[in-house]
């Protein structure tokens, strides 16, 4: 097997790990605060990557400089990119979030244009628009609406998150070829586990109510779904994103991001029983068939 071909496979590797993670974070947060639930998922995350180092799993030679020269990367995700989107989520719509989420590939093949210097034909980009127009026809079909009076604020808020992810994928492509996989992980996993525990654990000692940092660890189904998000969705997914960034360019692989929408739907149909609709049938069939135009048509 070819280097491209583990690429592709990486890729739809880690779409279908964020296609399943809509699910357990919807089931986590019924458990705890967005904050909370991200503070637990990255515990696991560093916990789990300590344990891989000290039993010789993994090997990871990381200088101060090293340290130093990756931390941006962490700055825009997750950290600029879960801030912004629990804000804006107060503010708007899961549905109107997902629609603003979409345009992750067409941020992000615009900064790569600039910086990296990818090309993509123009048959290429009718795709990578085919893509998106999935994901939004779907959103809108479900009832996305941005006209109430703070809307605008829940808008602005979003785009921080998506530029956040856009920006994220460049520097992925571009560190990636300097670091190992599993060394631009580590130091990303650790920035989010020491950020957010110490953003969950000021929040709960301001309100005197500490012991709420644990509440949720009671509970069989959000151990389970922390574990999902933190080990595949956190680790296993960085590791798989940047691998196939560096391979196959950041505006290739960020429109296989909006094949999660597609296996959110299938997740929700099969395990939570909820029913699909034909515009979901036909925003899919926009999806897939813009990353498969993207992907199968040659740059010239």
């Amino acid at each position: 097997m070819n280097e491209k071909t583990k690429a592709y496979l990486a890729a739809l590797s880690f779409s279908a790990i964020i296609g399943f993670s809509f699910l357990f974070t919807k089931i986590a947060l019924g458990y705890a605060s967005p904050l909370t639930n991200l503070a637990h998922r990255y515990t696991i995350a560093a916990l789990v990557l300590v344990v891989l180092h000290q039993t010789k799993l993994i090997k990871v030679s990381l200088s101060r400089k090293d340290i130093l020269s990756i931390l941006p990367m962490s700055l825009f995700y997750p950290l600029l990119f879960f801030i912004f989107q629990s804000f804006a989520l107060q503010y708007i719509s899961s549905s109107e979030a997902g629609i603003l989420q979409a345009l992750v590939p067409i941020f992000t093949l615009l900064l790569a244009s600039v910086f990296l210097k990818e090309k993509t034909s123009l048959l290429q980009k009718f795709f990578l628009l085919l893509s998106v127009a999935g994901v939004v026809f779907i959103f809108l079909s479900k009832g996305a609406n941005f006209s109430t009076e703070t809307a605008s604020l829940g808008f602005l808020l979003m785009l921080g998150s998506v530029f956040s992810n856009a920006i994220n994928n460049i520097l992925s492509k571009y560190k990636g070829g300097q670091y190992k996989v599993m060394d631009l992980t580590v130091v990303v996993i650790l920035v989010g586990f020491i950020v957010f525990n110490c953003l969950s654990l000021f929040s709960y000692i301001a309100s005197s109510n500490l012991m709420g940092y644990f509440e949720p660890l009671g509970h069989v189904g959000y151990i389970f779904s922390i574990l999902y998000l933190g080990i595949l969705a956190s680790i296993v997914t960085g590791s798989l994103s940047i691998y196939a960034i560096v391979r196959l360019g950041a505006s290739t692989v960020s429109v296989f991001g909006n094949l999660g929408t597609v296996l959110t739907i299938l997740a929700g149909a099969l395990i939570l029983h909820e029913p699909i609709y034909s515009y979901h049938v036909i925003g899919a069939t926009l999806i897939i068939a813009g990353i498969l135009g993207m992907n199968l048509r040659k740059k010239k």
